[in-house]
């Protein structure tokens, strides 16, 4: 067995692709991609997440590329879904989620390296975009800081991630959004790695896949709106007291009152009261329904360390690793005499 030198054999590696084409070319990259892999780590593994009716097509891909796992899904499974999948079937120490796109103008080898020295996620970004770009994106961005997501025109749908933070965004109510907007959250640190020049912009979402994630990002704006809905509700309902307070002080004080006033204001009063302690209680608790769902998502395990090294003990039991392993003198012969004397 041959070693290579300054290749990593303590961590394993999973590429994951989720809408790889089926083109001469796109083989041709992803076989360049597993050598320059290879001369860097030792264990790593390459996932494709295909349609069952179309995965066939892939064949010469399992064939040409050693250590790939070619996964077929259901017709019709969306693009974020196959990304899941994707990521819950890698079992490597660090997981990289990427497009074909993408890994042409990213250096996976250094995301993945940072992703491990630094124990936080690396997401690839695009170079600085024009300003017009930026005034477009300007709402979105805007929905994605209230909702607690990494908005952003430049990010790239391609990310390194440590295997503590990948079960973080797979145990997210929505991780099919976690997954291409990395939480704001300090237990999720984030780093950028920049793309090369010349990267086109995405192509692969489809506007139907852009308005779904607007819409779950909306979705996520609920608690913001809740507290808001709360405020006002707790405002609307102390109006409400303040004005019974005064009818019925007018009542008491006034001596005579225009005809139909008292009961007017006191159904108005009242109204107020009953609407705004209704809607306070219920945004209350529609906020407690949340925040249960939402306790702990990310968890509170930052890291691990440990001292298991399976791939060397296995390679010891099965004493496979012959380098490490100084050759041992053939036994002598035994000899009849020697049968005899033991005897």
């Amino acid at each position: 067995m041959t070693r290579i030198e300054n290749r990593r054999e303590d961590i394993l590696v999973s590429v994951c692709f989720s809408d790889l084409p089926s083109d001469p070319e796109t083989f041709a990259a992803l076989r360049a991609l597993a050598d320059r892999l290879d001369a860097r780590f030792r264990f790593r593994e390459i996932i494709v997440v295909a349609d069952a009716d179309t995965h066939e097509a892939y064949f010469p891909l399992v064939q040409a590329v050693a250590n790939l796992r070619l996964l077929a899904v259901q017709p019709g499974c969306g693009y974020y879904d196959k990304r899941i999948v994707a990521a819950e079937e890698a079992i490597g120490d660090v997981v990289l989620l990427t497009r074909s796109e993408d890994i042409g103008f990213l250096d996976p080898v250094a995301m993945v390296e940072r992703a491990v020295a630094g124990n936080r996620a690396i997401l690839g970004v695009r170079p600085a975009p024009a300003l017009a770009r930026k005034g477009l994106w300007a709402p979105v961005t805007v929905l994605g800081r209230m909702t607690g997501f990494k908005v952003g025109p430049r990010d790239l749908q391609t990310i390194a991630l440590p295997r503590t933070m990948l079960n973080q965004l797979l145990a997210h109510p929505n991780p099919d959004l976690a997954l291409r907007f990395p939480p704001r959250d300090p237990r999720f640190p984030l780093a950028f790695l920049e793309a090369a020049p010349g990267i086109a912009q995405s192509r692969g979402s489809t506007l139907l896949q852009r308005v779904q994630l607007v819409q779950k990002l909306l979705i996520h704006l609920a608690p913001a709106l809740l507290s808001v809905v709360t405020i006002t509700a707790a405002l609307l309902a102390l109006l409400g007291v303040a004005f019974v307070i005064y009818v019925l002080g007018a009542w008491v004080l006034v001596d005579e009152l225009a005809p139909g006033w008292l009961t007017t204001s006191m159904m108005l009063s009242l109204t107020a009261c009953f609407l705004g302690v209704s809607i306070l209680g219920l945004s209350l608790g529609l906020q407690q329904i949340i925040a249960r769902q939402d306790q702990g998502t990310l968890g509170n395990l930052a890291r691990e360390v440990n001292r298991i090294d399976l791939f060397g003990q296995v390679a010891s039991d099965l004493n496979v690793d012959h380098d490490s392993l100084p050759p041992q003198p053939a036994p002598r012969p035994m000899e009849t005499s020697d049968v005899r004397q033991r005897g």
